[in-house]
């Protein structure tokens, strides 16, 4: 879902001719490579139920997160959407981290 909303992003940086939300685009696509960094740094030897259980929080707000990029002219909320992604993203990623060190 990550790279997917990296990739969603890039591509309506690609469209849109507003500097502001050129430079919001940007600033999110940087949040979001931070994450996709941080995962790819965290390997598991077995899955963990309290972090599957974490999937249907992060989907949902992946999905928001596209629905608010097809009207990225309300730059409020897109990133209110994006902020919403990207807090469900560290929770797992936080999650992830507790389990790798164990």
């Amino acid at each position: 879902m990550l790279l997917a909303q990296h990739v969603a992003l890039a591509e309506t940086l690609g469209q849109t001719t507003d500097p502001d939300t050129a430079k919001a685009l940007l600033m999110e696509m940087q949040e979001v490579l931070h994450r996709i960094n941080l995962v790819q740094n965290l390997l598991f030897n077995e899955g963990s139920e309290s972090l599957d259980a974490k999937l249907p929080a992060v989907s949902k707000a992946s999905n928001d997160l596209s629905k608010a990029l097809k009207s990225v002219d309300d730059l409020t909320e897109f990133l209110g959407s994006a902020a919403n992604f990207l807090q469900s993203v560290d929770q797992a990623v936080d999650l992830a981290k507790m389990l790798a060190a164990s």
